[in-house]
């Protein structure tokens, strides 16, 4: 029995099945297709949805993406535009350095050639000045009382007797004698230079000569000491070998000094000459000097002597 229920429900079941779609009337397949769209999978339905809101979001942000996107697209051209103009600018920038390079450097030659010839024309102009000085001596030391016919009387009378100069040469022919500088007070102060111009070169050559021989001279207990007259630029290179001389007259090394600022010492029988301090600090060391030494520097031989004119 419970086989023969099982049987007949089956085949009820089977019996109870909807028809097929083709063996339907038109209306009715139209009414199972709509209740299929309306019980078709959640999946289906979500999709849908999803695409309807990307058109909304769409439709909502093309407006805005458009502002902002011709915003920005104005702005790279503007800025386009402004690099077009700097590019163009520092092309002409370029082009006019390149022009003023091609004219400068013609003029920096020009200009490099005219230093050298000033340079020149101040060395000669410098010789000038000194070979106008080569009749004056400069007296140091002289007080300030002796002034005046005076002074002029020293000069010709008074320095060349003590000198030792004979009565032929007095009394000295003198163009010229003054102090260098303001007027100051005789009894204040250093006394200022006195400036003596001779008529006679040999004069001026005999007076020189005489007081390196006699090595000291005063006047009334007030020593005085008796240069030559050089321009200021030679007088500046001199006094730079002033430190070195010191050296060289405590260790008693005979020396000189040559027109315009040369230094010659005589050591061991050979003769050294050096145009700058520098130059004769190296060589002559202290404590490198001594009797029975080795000479620092070969001899130069005198036609390697620069020629001074002057000694």
């Amino acid at each position: 029995d419970k086989l023969s229920s099982k049987g007949t429900s089956k085949l009820s079941h089977r019996l109870t099945l909807p028809p097929s779609p083709s063996t339907l009337p038109v209306d009715s397949q139209l009414d199972l297709s709509q209740s299929a769209l309306s019980t078709s999978p959640p999946s289906d339905i979500s999709r849908q949805d999803s695409r309807v809101c990307l058109a909304d979001i769409s439709a909502v942000l093309s407006p805005l993406l458009d502002e902002k996107l011709g915003r920005l697209s104005s702005t790279i051209e503007s800025v386009l535009s402004q690099l077009t103009s700097q590019a163009q600018r520092l092309t002409e920038v370029e082009e006019r350095v390149s022009t003023l390079e091609d004219d400068v450097n013609p003029l920096k030659a020009q200009v490099d050639a005219q230093q050298s010839v000033i340079h020149t024309l101040t060395e000669k102009l410098d010789d000038l000045e000194n070979q106008s000085r080569r009749n004056n001596l400069r007296v140091v030391g002289l007080p300030e009382t002796v002034r005046g016919r005076a002074l002029q009387d020293w000069v010709s009378n008074w320095l060349p007797t003590q000198l030792g100069l004979g009565a032929p040469d007095l009394p000295l022919a003198v163009e010229r004698v003054h102090r260098v500088g303001p007027d100051l007070n005789a009894l204040a102060g250093r006394p200022r230079v006195v400036i003596m111009r001779l008529l006679n070169f040999v004069d001026k050559s005999n007076l020189l000569q005489a007081f390196r021989k006699a090595n000291a001279l005063d006047y009334n207990g007030t020593p005085l000491r008796l240069f030559q007259d050089f321009s200021a630029s030679v007088s500046l290179k001199r006094r730079a070998f002033s430190p070195l001389c010191s050296e060289l007259v405590a260790k008693d090394i005979r020396f000189s000094l040559l027109y315009p600022a040369r230094l010659r010492v005589n050591f061991n029988g050979a003769t050294h000459y050096f145009d700058s301090p520098a130059e004769a600090s190296a060589a002559l060391l202290p404590g490198q000097l001594h009797e029975g030494s080795t000479s620092p520097l070969p001899p130069r031989t005198p036609s390697t002597r620069m020629r001074t004119g002057k000694s």
